[in-house]
């Protein structure tokens, strides 16, 4: 089938609740209790579809990791998050995004996969790849289990779907992650003992905010600001940012040009 007729079917598959998770419903859109909102072709045509999760009933306690991934969720998509809820009247901690990204069998599984995939990534923090029936084999799944997506295979039998592999990891942060050992150890060889934590912790808040605007900015969204995000950044707005680098440079420059490769290794 193309994709057009493979979209048709994996839409009536989550809408039949026929999709099989071999890890007990574990994925939100395979919950028969939860709501399924599904936009074909979303964000600019970016992805095949991009599916809305919301567990308006969803009363269970949380595990701290659970805890934690739902935190990053509204932290870093506060705007998508909060456009959804305002439509469905229902809390932003209970709106799941997905995007899924279809091969059917007249599709090739090439270098743009994992392009496609990291793009779901960096706008959502997951992807999903669904697949038609020709490239469910040893093979194809060899290679394809080993790359951040979570797998659906399709049976070919009416509009059932198998969960092949679960990649359950929400990635939030990705590049940019602060290690704070090597980030006290920097400061420390430059002389600077006084204040790494504050240091620390402003660069931190720094970080979200440009996250935001990565992850937004993709498709002119609204990045959502936090009020303690508006006044950071107003606060940051007074420190003094005329910095003259050119002479530093040369100067980088001009050492270099007297040192031997060896003195490199």
């Amino acid at each position: 089938m193309n994709e057009s007729e493979l979209k048709d079917i994996f839409v009536s598959s989550i809408e039949s609740g026929h999709i099989l998770d071999s890890k007990g419903g574990n994925l939100p859109f395979t919950n028969p209790e939860a709501e399924i909102r599904i936009k074909s072709e979303g964000y600019f045509g970016q992805f095949d579809l991009v599916l809305a999760v919301l567990q308006r009933n969803n009363t269970k306690a949380y595990q701290r990791t659970e805890h934690i991934r739902t935190y990053y969720e509204i932290l870093m998509r506060t705007g998508q998050l909060t456009e959804i809820a305002r439509t469905e009247k229902c809390r932003i901690d209970h709106i799941s995004l997905y995007p899924v990204e279809l091969k059917s069998n007249c599709d090739t599984l090439d270098g743009r996969l994992p392009n496609q995939i990291m793009n779901g990534i960096l706008t959502f923090g997951r992807s999903i790849v669904v697949l038609d029936k020709k490239h469910v084999h040893k093979d194809s799944l060899k290679f394809l289990r080993l790359l951040p997506a979570t797998i659906i295979g399709y049976t070919g039998i009416k509009d059932r779907f198998r969960v092949l592999s679960v990649f359950d990891r929400n990635i939030n942060t990705g590049i940019f992650n602060l290690s704070k050992r090597k980030f006290t150890k920097t400061l420390l060889d430059n002389g600077i003992v006084d204040g790494i934590d504050s240091i620390y912790l402003r660069l931190l808040t720094l970080q979200r905010i440009s996250q935001k605007l990565v992850f937004n900015e993709l498709y002119n969204s609204n990045p959502g600001f936090l009020n303690e995000e508006i006044e950071f950044l107003h606060q940051f707005s007074t420190i003094k940012s005329a910095m003259t680098y050119r002479k530093q440079i040369a100067s980088c420059i001009q050492e270099s040009e007297y040192k031997k490769m060896t003195d490199y290794l």
